[in-house]
């Protein structure tokens, strides 16, 4: 006769002690770095209206350079057109030939406005020598073939913070600075 192997009652494997799981500081680490990257990141998110500010200041201290750029290797006067109504800029220039006064607009790379995108704003642009400060309705800055600028001083904002572009006449530098600044242009 032949036996039979004896059955034994199945048992689940001995799992050994030093792999069950996590440890709680493992946990704790784990989440201590989630925390970490989630407060580095969280206010980037929140804070958009700081970074759309900055880049539209940028931006038109660009257009400022660029324009004045223009001008000179042109030889013709262009014009920065601030509508402060509809929150917008767009350049112009001058007509070549006779009837130099009238300003068409801009061609090219020129001839795309820029609308300010909400919460940004233009708060007001101060033209000393030739309008005062202007809260609404249009102004303008115009770039001469000379290199000369009018003197020009946009304020934006984006009802938190505010930024000042000042334009210098002689040398074209334009200055971006943090927060509303007033100049006296009258000594």
């Amino acid at each position: 006769m032949t036996s039979s192997p004896r059955c034994s009652p199945s048992r689940p494997p001995r799992i050994p002690s030093h792999e069950s799981g996590f440890t709680l500081i493992e946990l704790g680490l784990v989440l201590l770095i989630i925390g970490v990257v989630l407060a580095l990141t969280i206010p980037r998110f929140q804070d958009r209206s700081h970074a759309e500010l900055l880049s539209q200041a940028r931006r038109m201290a660009v257009t400022f350079r660029f324009l004045r750029q223009e001008a000179i290797l042109d030889g013709r006067t262009y014009r920065l057109n601030y509508d402060l109504d509809q929150q917008r800029y767009f350049v112009t220039q001058a007509q070549n030939g006779p009837g130099q006064a009238a300003f068409v607009p801009a061609e090219g790379i020129l001839s795309h406005g820029v609308t300010l995108p909400a919460p940004v704003a233009i708060s007001d642009v101060s033209l000393p020598l030739i309008a005062g400060k202007l809260h609404e309705g249009v102004a303008y800055t115009h770039f001469y073939p000379d290199g000369y600028v009018d003197l020009t001083v946009v304020h934006m904002d984006n009802g938190q913070e505010a930024y000042t572009l000042r334009v210098d006449p002689l040398s074209g530098r334009v200055y971006v600075t943090a927060g509303y600044q007033d100049f006296d242009f009258s000594a």
